[in-house]
């Protein structure tokens, strides 16, 4: 059976204390689920803050606590969203395996019967039990690895935006993980340890964008990468036959007005694109020191909104970003400014 959520409002003053506001939480809960045993140890407490603070954050503390009120009152937030998980317990477990004994012997005796039976036979509630008794296990195993996971990558930066970030031993920025990357990195890990392990995050679309991490590369850059990299032959694979037709010869098989506009195209003078007018390198510049994408910003005086696109669309420095193009920061979302400001800063860094 699907489970459904229940919503609640708590309205809180910034001068209680954790323990008050676990007192009403637990009022909360037992107002609306009416537990037998009421403690705050069995949910899974985590907050956000909608549009400031997207990733959850663990709230079982009183450090918790106080970050949270840090968030709220710092940038006058008037709404934070809790969110409350039942966590599974090991008299759950011992429930799901003795009903489903109980419907096991309830069960053998009709399971005969209608054997001699032509109809097709339902799922017996014994199939349902042991299944939920697999995912009850199963919901144990990654919530324990997902614990493993907070206490590895817990983040002690001043100033970080979360609890728990993952750091590429490479690079020294800092990825936040929040709850959908910590269960997708959690599954992972339960599944197989050949796809993620404590220290080592899955190939998985939540971590493209993890700092240092070939794969966070976008499939534009990926394409101009590869034909960068293809070798070139020194001759065709297959032959090449060309044809030589006089003009006079084509002439007799044209209609009398067709000839003067053919003449017409052939006078029109054609227009010519150097490469220094679609790329944002100098024409006949060579490429410059090798920078991380946070120093090249910094040593331009880039905004932290051109740096936010290019980090968003996968260039991690100056190898990657002297491929672009003005078409492909169109693309992203680029500022007629903004390109100006690109073209400027690798003008500089480029030498000449």
């Amino acid at each position: 059976k699907q489970r459904k959520a229940i919503n609640a409002f708590l309205c809180l003053s910034p001068d209680q204390e954790f323990d008050t506001l676990k007192a009403q939480i637990l009022q909360k809960i037992s107002e609306k689920l009416k537990p037998k045993t009421l403690a705050y140890e069995n949910y899974s407490v985590e907050w956000y803050i909608p549009r400031l603070q997207t990733a959850t954050l663990a709230l079982s503390s009183a450090d918790d606590y106080k970050f949270l009120l840090e968030h709220a009152l710092k940038r006058e937030a008037l709404t934070v969203n809790i969110v409350i998980h039942v966590l599974p317990t090991s008299k759950h477990r011992r429930d799901h395996n003795e009903s489903g004994d109980e419907n096991q012997s309830n069960d053998g005796g009709s399971e005969n019967s209608s054997s001699e039976d032509d109809k097709p036979k339902k799922k017996s509630k014994k199939d349902k039990k042991s299944k939920s008794v697999v995912e009850t296990i199963l919901n144990e195993k990654i919530t324990s690895k997902i614990v493993q996971l907070q206490n590895r990558w817990l983040c002690s930066k001043a100033g970080c935006s979360s609890n728990h970030c993952f750091i590429h031993p490479e690079h020294p920025d800092h990825f936040p993980l929040g709850h959908e990357q910590l269960s997708v990195w959690a599954s992972a890990w339960n599944k197989d340890n050949d796809l993620a392990d404590l220290e080592t995050p899955p190939n998985h679309p939540k971590f493209n964008f993890i700092p240092g991490r070939k794969s966070g590369v976008s499939p534009l850059l990926q394409r101009r990468l590869a034909e960068r990299n293809q070798p070139t032959t020194g001759h065709a694979s297959s032959p090449v036959i060309n044809f030589n037709i006089p003009p006079d010869l084509i002439a007799l098989f044209r209609p009398p007005g067709e000839i003067h506009d053919v003449q017409n195209v052939n006078n029109a003078p054609t227009a010519t694109i150097t490469s220094d007018q679609a790329s944002l390198m100098p024409a006949g510049a060579q490429l410059g020191p090798d920078l991380s994408l946070d120093d090249f910003c910094a040593q331009y005086s880039l905004s932290d909104d051109i740096r936010s696109k290019l980090h968003e669309n996968g260039y991690t420095g100056t190898e990657t970003l002297s491929f672009i193009i003005v078409v492909e920061l169109k693309e992203m979302g680029f500022k007629f400014g903004e390109v100006a400001a690109m073209k400027a800063a690798l003008r500089r860094w480029s030498i000449l």
